[in-house]
């Protein structure tokens, strides 16, 4: 049986750390120091608030491990579509909490990359070189999963399985972002690698979706005082389900991976050690609010709309944009497939369109029916770039005014990063 331990944060975060390794005999029985580095990898997906691994738990545990000898630590990963690694780490501080403890930052979406072949794909996926080297064939390296505790209106829950998404560079994540690809996409990617051990930073959980707006923080936080942690991330991932509310069957990619054999899936099969599992009795939404501004006109095609993808994607955009920057209205936003005439009549204001479905079945006709609007479009799926350009434009928002730092500071944080080869794809900061 595989163990999995939830502790309790209220004694302390490096006793609730401890008490995790202990039940594997120590954190060097548990997470033995590598010939190589020890790599860290925390949800980072983005600036806004509580869609991070908490900063104070990525500091107890670098320092948690530098008391215990580990002399080379690293913290990596590769953000969201739309923005980029080195400007989260400055905006939330982990660039500082690694200088504090001698760890390396490492920023997966800058440097040269490599292509690897997923199972089940026919075609090769770009990931960081570094990432292949010292990850994928480990060489003498070790690394530690630091994921969220969050529910996911696209994945219905994003823990230690769904963190291996960061892998991909930006551009190769957004094909296989449907309803029909992405479960496979994350089994794909958590199959290509695995961490040795997972601890999920449960401080608080984070309820509708996976990017609450800033404003609406207090609809979305629940307090859970929980590390949860083991050496199977499967194992893992199936109880913090379990205390956000939900089952393995109900989250696809979890029920894929352990379909496939990569670790243990079924509860009943997984010894929980520390606080039990039956105090956590709350589901937690995972759906957005959708609290869109009145506005905006939203036609969503009737045959289809992946909320894994194009209207997923968009409602979180305009969501954040609306609640959080005083987006505008005026506009329109068109995703999915199968348009009525009753669903184009009388658009207000320009119109963008987003995702394949949309693209192919609609912007021709409407440049013609309404010649005197601007026809925006984001051909491919989830290109959270575009979406987000687009939409920020339409609603009268600058990307720039979106960073919560001095407008010079973020711009030279991104000359940084292209100057170190970054890949990841980024509005134009002034629109």
């Amino acid at each position: 049986m595989a163990t999995v331990v939830i502790a309790d944060v209220r004694q302390g975060l490096k006793q609730a750390i401890d008490d995790v390794f202990l039940s594997y005999g120590g954190v060097h029985r548990a997470l033995p120091e590598p010939d190589g580095c020890l790599y860290i990898k925390p949800n980072a997906v983005h600036f806004t608030a509580h869609t991070y691994t908490d900063p104070r738990l990525l500091d107890a545990m670098l320092s948690y491990l530098r008391d215990h000898g580990y002399r080379r630590l690293a913290v990596m990963e590769s953000c969201t579509g739309g923005n980029f690694t080195r400007l989260v780490f400055k905006v939330i501080g982990y660039d500082r909490i690694c200088r504090r403890y001698g760890a390396k930052p490492v920023y997966l979406d800058e440097g040269p990359v490599v292509e690897v072949t997923l199972a089940g794909e026919e075609h090769p996926i770009r990931v960081p070189k570094l990432l292949a080297e010292q990850i994928i064939r480990r060489n003498g390296n070790a690394y530690l999963g630091l994921p969220k505790l969050k529910t996911h209106c696209m994945t219905t829950v994003t823990l230690g399985v769904k963190n291996q998404q960061a892998f991909p560079i930006q551009e190769d994540r957004m094909e296989r972002h449907t309803r029909d690809t992405l479960p496979h996409r994350l089994a794909a990617l958590y199959r290509l690698v695995r961490p040795d051990f997972c601890i999920i930073e449960g401080l608080t959980a984070t309820a509708h979706g996976h990017f609450p707006p800033t404003a609406l923080l207090e609809e979305c936080l629940v307090p859970t005082n929980v590390l949860i942690g083991g050496m199977d991330t499967l194992a893992v991932d199936v109880v913090g389900a379990k205390v956000l509310g939900y089952d393995v069957c109900e989250v696809a990619h979890l029920k894929l991976c352990a379909d496939w054999g990569l670790g243990d899936g079924r509860l009943d099969q997984i010894e929980v050690h520390g606080l039990e599992l039956d105090r956590f009795t709350r589901r937690l939404p995972c759906t957005l609010l959708g609290r869109f501004h009145p506005e905006v006109r939203i036609v969503q095609g009737r045959e289809r709309a992946c909320v894994q993808g194009c209207k997923g994607n968009s409602e979180c955009i305009l969501e954040m944009l609306t609640n959080d920057h005083g987006g505008r209205g005026g506009w329109t936003l068109i995703f999915g497939k199968g348009f009525t005439e009753e669903d184009l009549s009388d658009l207000p204001g320009d119109i963008l369109l987003v995702g394949p479905c949309a693209v192919d079945e609609l912007a021709v006709s409407l440049g013609k029916r309404y010649p005197d609007k601007g026809i925006y479009t984001v051909p491919a799926h989830n290109d959270l770039m575009m979406n987000t350009r687009y939409q920020a434009k339409l609603s009268g928002v600058k990307p720039l005014d979106m960073v919560p730092l001095n407008p010079l500071v973020a711009a030279l944080t991104l000359l940084q990063a292209r100057m170190h080869g970054l890949t990841a794809r980024i509005p134009p900061l002034r629109g």
